[in-house]
């Protein structure tokens, strides 16, 4: 009977030291919310970034979590290039393109509408000089190229390569470039001034001659938006912080949008249970914890850096921050970027998982600014990003969704991450 008592005392104190299944189901349908055609991809098309803020603010407040000041926002703004309007793509009059499936324009492209011809540049032309010198400047001006590196045996353009297609070097009207893999989004703080479009070579035709597009573009050089804070006050003017970025690719043209549920409606969920689990704690943690939720990761870490430069607390009263982003796998482990620079940390988690079994492995990294993490790590503030290692490979595309995303080891990660916060 007294062990009885004692087991329950230690539960409700810790509040059980685990996540229930139903937790993980209300993580879930957290992502599910993030990942909805309502959200418009998170991004700054339609507002899709202020959606999911403001429902990542009522989740907060649902938690009766503190706020620094009056707000739990801090806002700030940043260009950014858009395509609000639908977007087309017809090769040789007859092959009607799926955006997001079989092409994407790229997020820097500027605005075109019409039929023009295609000049294909491939190792028949490209490795024969005689042949490209005859392609005229003015026919180059008024034509798309594409330019076709497969079994290219001309070094110095397939060196130049990104460089004629980043800088349209060649003075095309627009560019066709070629994608191997599956088609990528990557968001743009700029309007290049002259238009792109990626083709996924499966579904490319033996030649192209003509393309009939449709883009426009809408570029907004001040776009407001904002992160998120708020902490749990603990027994020491200390903090130990988790984050996540909340924002994502937006979309791409009317009716395609990138969901971004490993990437990062994932991550969000994580510091969502985390928050709601030390919120019921009837006894103060040791430690501050505080959680911050950033816009602008997919811009270039431009949320964090920001908070970085305009802290609500000062810097050097983080003890140690772990950056949760990409998290929605995990059977082959985790990888803990900084891992190398803070050894002792890295060894602490080690450990743990060592001695409870959680993961399948503890993997650690050097450092690197791919995340939201590295602002913080420049300003000398101690801290970890952490990703899951697995089979799931769906990344800045269309078929990053939430009933994909297999969450395999979320449970265990949240374990590891509460005996984390302890050790401290």
């Amino acid at each position: 009977m007294n062990r009885f008592i004692i087991y329950f005392f230690i539960l409700s104190f810790f509040g059980g030291y685990t996540i229930k299944s139903q937790d993980v189901k209300s993580a879930r349908k957290t992502i599910e919310i993030l990942c909805s055609p309502e959200f418009h991809g998170r991004g700054y098309v339609m507002q899709g970034d202020s959606i999911a803020a403001m429902y990542l603010l009522k989740q907060l407040k649902k938690y009766k979590l503190k706020s620094f000041g009056n707000t739990y926002v801090q806002d700030y703004a940043f260009p950014v290039n858009t395509f609000p309007e639908k977007t087309s793509v017809v090769l040789n009059n007859t092959d009607t393109l799926i955006p997001g499936y079989d092409y994407l324009i790229p997020a820097s492209s500027g605005t075109i509408s019409g039929i023009f011809p295609v000049i294909e540049m491939n190792a028949n032309l490209l490795d024969h000089p005689e042949k490209l010198n005859k392609i005229t400047n003015r026919s180059i001006a008024q034509s798309f190229i594409l330019i076709d590196t497969l079994g290219m045996k001309n070094k110095g353009f397939k060196d130049a390569y990104q460089d004629i297609i980043r800088y349209n070097l060649l003075g095309a009207k627009g560019i066709i470039q070629i994608e191997y893999k599956n088609l990528m989004y990557v968001p743009a703080p700029f309007d290049q001034g002259f238009p792109m479009v990626k083709i996924s070579r499966q579904i490319l035709p033996d030649s192209i001659y003509s393309i009939n597009i449709n883009v426009k573009n809408k570029f907004i050089p001040e776009y407001h938006t904002r992160n998120l804070i708020a902490y749990i006050p603990g027994q020491i003017d200390s903090f130990l912080v988790f984050s996540a970025h909340y924002d994502h690719l937006g979309e791409m043209g009317e009716g395609v949008y990138f969901p971004g549920a490993n990437d990062n409606g994932s991550g969000v969920a994580m510091v969502l249970a985390l928050a709601k689990h030390f919120a019921k704690l009837r006894k103060k943690p040791k430690y501050s914890i505080a959680f911050m939720l950033f816009s602008g990761e997919e811009m270039g870490l431009l949320g964090s850096s920001y908070y970085t430069e305009h802290p609500l607390f000062p810097l050097s009263k983080i003890k140690f921050l772990v950056n949760l982003d990409v998290i929605g796998s995990g059977e082959k482990g985790i990888k803990v970027v900084n891992g190398t620079v803070y050894k002792a940390q890295f060894d602490t988690l080690l450990a743990i998982n060592k001695k409870k079994r959680y993961l399948p492995s503890v993997n650690i990294r050097g450092p690197a600014a791919n995340s939201d993490h590295y602002p913080f790590y420049e300003k000398g503030v101690p801290s970890f990003f952490i990703y899951t290692l697995g089979d799931y490979s769906e990344y800045h595309n269309i078929f990053d969704k939430a009933d994909a995303v297999p969450l395999t080891e979320f449970e265990d990660l949240f374990r590891l991450l509460l005996d984390f916060v302890h050790s401290f």
